[in-house]
C-alpha cells in the first residue's frame, strides 16, 4: 500500500508551485502621452496552452470597475516558458523595442494607474492593479513580477530616456487581499528600455524525482476531494494507479482497491490528459498538474517526466450504476462503472460523435403522456430528464470510421431507440453529462420486429407517412429529373431507388388492406404521378389477390395546392370504394396583409367490406406542422400551453373541428376511422378535441385560431368533442410513432381514431417501429452522403427500416355479416353471386368461410 504524499519526508521532491492559471500577467508598459511609444502588457506562459482562445484581456479605467473581456486571444497555441506581448498599437511598440508585439488591441490603451485583468473562460485569473481604485497618476505599489511606467516629465515637455521608467523587480508580489489568484512571482524576459528586445534564456524547470514503483504518491481520492471541483487545481502530483481505459486525448487511472480511502464521497479514479504506452490493466506511476476541464477533474500529464510501468494488477473495483438512479455520479468520476440492461434513449450523436444516451426507459414527450401543465405532465417532464447517461467511444472524431464499443454496426445490426444495452468502462464527465467509455464491446438486445405484431382480423387499416416520396419529373428530353423546384424528396435516381425500395418493403410488410399515406408528391393521378409509381412498385412484389389500387378525386385533380398531399391505397379483393372521395379543405389563417397559414386538405372515402357487407369511411389527414408559423405564434402573449404544443396549435385545433364537422355528415357510414399525421401528440389539444376533450379534463379551455373565416374570424372556446377513440391508447399505449431529435423523446404524432361503432369491431392495434427508433444516417438522403456500402456499414441495404421518419400504425378489425332473424323472408337476387343475401345464405350453409388474414 502506498504512503500518501503528505507523509513524505521533506526534501524527497523539489517543490514546485504553479499559478491557478497557465497564463499570468508579468509586466505592463505605459507610454502615456507623447513620443509614439507603446502601451502594452506582457504575459508569461507557465504551462503549454493548446488553445489561447479561452483567455482574454480587459481593463478597469480610473477605478471605475471592470469592463469585462475586451480582447479575446485567437485559437493559437503557446509553449511553456514563452512570453506574449499585447500592445495598443504595432508601430510604436516595434520602433521602441525592435520587434513587433504578438497581438494588438485598443483595449490595451491604458494608463499606468488603470488596472488590467486577465480572464480564463470569462473568469478573472490575474490582475495588475486594483479595478476599484483610482491610481490618480501614481504607479501601483504592488506589481506582477515587474512593470515599467513612463514618468510624467515627458508629458510636461521633457525628453524620453530610460530614467523615465520605473522597474519593480522580479521579486515583487501582488497584494494578496485584492489579487489572491496570483501570489507567486514568475521569471520575466528582458523587456529592455534601451530597445532591441534581447531574449533571456527561460529559467530551468525544477527536476522532478518520480521515484520507483510503490514509493509514496498522492492518492487520487485526495486530488478528487468530496466536492464538484478539486481543491488541488494548479498543483502537481505524483500518482500511482491502474490504467483502466482509454479516452479521447488521454487515459483513465484508478487506485487499487487496497489504496481506497473508504470514503463514498471521493472518487478513486481520474482522467489523465496525455499519451502513454502503458497497457490497460497495468499500474502506471506518473506526474502531472491538476486541472478542471469543463467540470471534470483531470491530471495533465507532464510529458518531460517519463511514466513508470509498474506491472499488471486486477485489484480494482467496478461500480454498478442502477437504473433509474437518483444520486450524484460525481463520487464515481474517473472510476470503472457499469450499467446493465439500460434502455437506449438517443442515437442522435452516434455517428456525429460516437455516443449514445441510455436511461431506465425511453423518454416520452410529456404532452404525449398528459395534458400540458397538468400534474401528470409535470411528473412526465421530471421523468424525461432523470437518470440520463452517455456511452461514448474513445476518440474525438466526428463521423468515425468505426465505433470501438460496437464495431459491427450496420443497417442489419444497428443500435436503436428502445434497445437494451449493457456496458462497462471508466466514467467521465464532459459537455454537461456523465459518460461511460466502454473497455469492451457492449451487448445490445435489439427491439426490431420484422413484421408488425398485431392480432389478425378480416380487415386491417394503417397510416404511413412516406417522407416526401417524389418520383421525379419528365424533362423536355423525355428523361426523368429530380432537379425541379417543387421537389422535397430524393435528389437523384440513386437516392430515389433506395427510398422507394424501402417504402415498398414497408408497405408489403405492413400487409394492410387500406393504407393512408402522407407526404406523397402532389402531382395528380396520371401515368407519371407519384401515387401511380408507388402502387406499381408495391404491386410488383405482390400476388394478384394482394394487389393495391388507389383512390383518386372525382375529377382526377390534385388534392390541394401544397407540394405534398395525402393518398389512399386499398385492396380491391377486400374492400370496394363506395361513392366519390370527398376532399375537405382545411381553414386558412390570414396572418397579415401579405401572408397566410394553410395546411393540406383531408381525404374521405367510404368503403364496403366485401366479406361482411359492412361499410366504413376512412379520413386521411396531414395537419399543420409544429415547425410552421401561424398568427397565434406572433401574438404578444402566447399561452404556455400553446408554447408547449409547438407552433400553429390553435390552427390544428380549428382543423380538428373542421374535420369533425365534415365527418358528422349523415351520408357517411357509422363506422369511421380518422387516421394520419396530425402533428399533435396524444394528449395535446387537436387530438383531445377529436376524442374526449372537456375543459375540466384538459385543465384549461382550448381555443380555436383567429382570422380563419370560422366564427366570423374570432378565436372561440371549444365546448364539445367528437367522441373518437384513440386506438393506440386502447391497444398499444406504450408504443409511439416518432422520435424528436430536439428533445430526444418519443411520442405519437400519427394516429388512428375510431368511432364508437368502429371500435366495437376492433381487434387490435400496434405501432410498427421501423423508422423512428433507427439512426438518422440510415435515411435515403443521408446514407449515401456519409456511409455508402464501401465504407463497410451497408447503410444502403434495402429493408423496411428507416423507410421514413414516422412509424406506421396498423389496426385490425373483425367485421361480421349480419345474419337474418329467424322467420325473415329470403328475397331472391337476380345476379349470379346471390347478392348480399346470397352471401349470407352461402355463409350459413358453410359454403363460405371467413377469410382470416394475418397482418404480421
Amino acid at each position: 500500500m502506498k504512503t500518501p504524499l503528505s507523509l513524505i519526508t521533506a526534501g524527497i521532491l523539489t517543490a514546485f508551485s504553479a499559478n491557478a492559471s497557465d497564463l499570468v500577467i508579468s509586466g505592463v508598459v505605459d507610454a502615456s502621452l507623447t513620443g509614439g511609444l507603446p502601451k502594452a502588457v506582457e504575459l508569461y506562459v507557465v504551462n503549454d496552452i493548446p488553445d489561447l482562445s479561452v483567455y482574454g484581456l480587459g481593463s478597469a479605467n480610473n477605478g471605475g470597475g471592470t469592463d469585462g473581456v475586451e480582447f479575446t486571444f485567437p485559437a493559437d497555441s503557446a509553449s511553456a516558458g514563452s512570453y506574449i506581448y499585447v500592445a495598443s498599437e504595432i508601430d510604436g511598440f516595434t520602433e521602441f523595442f525592435g520587434y513587433a508585439p504578438d497581438y494588438d488591441t485598443s483595449a490595451m490603451g491604458i494608463n499606468g494607474d488603470d488596472a488590467v485583468e486577465l480572464f480564463e473562460n470569462e473568469a478573472v485569473v490575474d490582475t495588475f492593479g486594483d479595478i476599484n481604485v483610482d491610481g490618480n497618476g501614481t504607479a501601483w505599489e504592488y506589481l506582477d513580477g515587474w512593470a515599467y511606467r513612463k514618468d510624467g516629465s515627458v508629458a510636461n515637455g521633457g525628453t524620453f530616456s530610460s530614467d523615465n521608467w520605473t522597474y519593480s523587480g522580479v521579486d515583487a508580489l501582488d497584494d494578496a487581499a485584492t489579487n489572491a489568484a496570483a501570489t507567486t512571482p514568475f521569471p520575466v524576459a528582458t523587456f529592455s528600455t534601451e530597445g532591441g528586445g534581447d531574449d533571456e534564456v527561460p529559467p530551468e524547470e525544477p527536476v522532478i524525482e518520480l521515484g520507483v514503483c510503490a514509493d509514496a504518491a498522492t492518492l487520487i481520492s485526495t486530488i478528487q476531494g468530496s466536492g464538484d471541483a478539486s481543491e488541488e487545481v494548479g498543483n502537481s502530483h505524483i500518482v500511482e494507479a491502474i490504467v483502466t481505459g482509454m479516452g479521447a486525448g488521454g487515459f483513465f487511472l484508478q487506485e487499487e482497491t487496497a489504496d481506497s480511502d473508504g470514503d463514498d464521497a471521493t472518487s478513486e479514479g481520474i482522467f489523465v490528459n496525455g499519451s502513454t504506452t502503458i497497457a490497460v490493466g497495468n499500474v502506471a506511476r506518473l506526474y502531472g498538474e491538476v486541472v478542471e476541464n469543463y467540470g471534470m477533474t483531470t491530471l495533465n500529464l507532464d510529458s518531460d517526466v517519463t511514466a513508470l510501468d509498474c506491472g499488471a494488477s486486477d485489484d480494482v473495483l467496478m461500480t454498478t450504476i442502477d437504473m433509474p438512479y437518483d444520486y450524484s455520479l460525481e463520487p464515481f468520476e474517473g472510476m470503472l462503472a457499469s450499467v446493465v440492461d439500460a434502455t437506449v434513449t438517443s442515437t442522435n450523436d452516434l455517428w456525429r460523435y460516437g455516443e449514445i444516451q441510455v436511461s431506465d426507459s425511453v423518454k416520452r414527450q410529456p404532452s404525449d403522456v398528459a395534458a400540458p401543465l397538468s400534474d401528470a405532465y409535470v411528473e412526465a417532464v421530471a421523468a424525461s430528464e432523470a437518470s440520463l447517461l452517455k456511452i461514448e467511444d474513445n476518440s474525438s472524431s466526428s463521423y468515425p470510421d468505426t465505433i470501438n464499443y460496437f464495431p459491427t454496426f450496420s443497417y442489419a445490426n444497428a443500435i436503436r431507440i428502445g434497445d437494451t444495452v449493457s456496458a462497462s468502462g471508466p466514467l467521465n464527465y464532459s459537455f454537461g453529462a456523465f459518460r461511460i467509455n466502454p473497455t469492451e464491446v457492449i451487448t445490445v438486445t435489439s427491439t426490431r420486429e420484422a413484421n408488425p405484431v398485431v392480432t389478425e382480423g378480416n380487415l386491417s387499416i394503417a397510416t404511413f407517412n412516406v417522407l416526401n416520396y417524389f418520383n421525379g419529373e419528365v424533362d423536355a428530353n423525355g428523361d426523368v429529373t429530380f432537379d425541379f423546384d417543387a421537389n422535397r424528396g430524393a435528389e437523384d435516381e440513386t437516392e430515389f431507388a433506395l427510398q422507394e425500395a424501402r417504402i415498398v418493403e414497408a408497405i408489403v410488410g405492413l400487409n394492410a388492406d387500406v393504407v393512408g399515406l402522407m407526404e406523397i408528391e402532389n402531382d395528380g393521378f396520371g401515368d407519371d404521378s407519384a401515387i401511380v409509381s408507388l402502387v406499381a412498385a408495391v404491386n410488383a412484389e405482390l400476388a394478384d389477390t394482394e394487389q393495391y389500387s388507389f383512390i383518386s378525386t372525382a375529377d382526377s385533380t390534385e388534392i390541394g395546392t401544397d407540394a405534398i398531399t395525402v393518398g389512399l391505397l386499398y385492396r380491391a379483393s377486400i374492400v370496394t370504394p363506395e361513392g366519390d372521395a370527398q376532399v375537405v379543405d382545411m381553414p386558412i389563417q390570414q396572418i397579415d396583409e401579405d401572408s397566410v397559414a394553410q395546411m393540406r386538405p383531408s381525404l374521405i372515402q367510404s368503403f364496403a367490406h366485401i366479406e361482411s357487407g359492412k361499410t366504413f369511411a376512412v379520413a386521411v389527414n396531414h395537419f399543420k406542422s409544429k415547425g410552421s408559423e401561424c398568427g397565434e405564434d406572433l401574438a404578444e402573449a402566447v399561452s404556455e400551453t400553446d408554447t408547449i404544443q409547438g407552433s400553429c396549435n390553435a390552427l390544428r385545433v380549428s382543423a380538428a373541428i373542421t374535420l369533425g364537422e365534415a365527418l358528422s355528415d349523415e351520408s357517411l357510414p357509422e363506422r369511421i376511422l380518422v387516421l394520419g399525421d396530425l402533428n399533435s401528440y396524444s394528449a395535446e389539444d387537436p387530438v383531445a378535441v377529436l376524442t374526449d376533450y372537456t375543459a375540466e379534463t384538459q385543465g384549461y379551455t382550448v381555443m380555436t385560431a383567429a382570422n380563419t373565416g370560422m366564427d366570423d374570424g374570432a378565436s372561440v372556446e371549444v365546448t364539445a368533442n367528437y367522441g373518437y377513440v384513440n386506438l393506440a391508447e386502447e391497444f398499444d399505449a406504450e408504443g409511439y410513432s416518432y422520435w424528436f431529435y430536439g428533445t430526444e423523446q418519443v411520442g405519437s404524432l400519427d394516429h388512428v381514431l375510431a368511432s364508437e361503432t368502429m371500435l366495437a369491431d376492433a381487434v387490435d392495434g400496434a405501432h410498427w417501429s421501423i423508422n423512428s427508433p433507427e439512426v438518422y444516417q440510415f435515411q435515403y438522403d443521408q446514407a449515401l452522403t456519409y456511409y455508402a456500402d464501401e465504407d463497410g456499414y451497408a447503410f444502403t441495404d434495402v429493408g423496411p427500416f428507416r423507410s421514413s421518419d414516422h412509424d406506421p400504425f396498423i389496426a385490425t378489425f373483425n367485421l361480421e355479416a349480419e345474419l337474418p332473424d329467424e322467420g325473415d323472408d329470403v328475397v331472391e337476387d337476380d345476379n349470379d353471386s346471390g347478392g348480399s343475401m346470397g352471401f349470407i345464405l352461402a355463409l350459413m350453409a358453410g359454403v363460405l368461410t371467413f377469410r382470416r388474414r394475418s397482418a404480421k
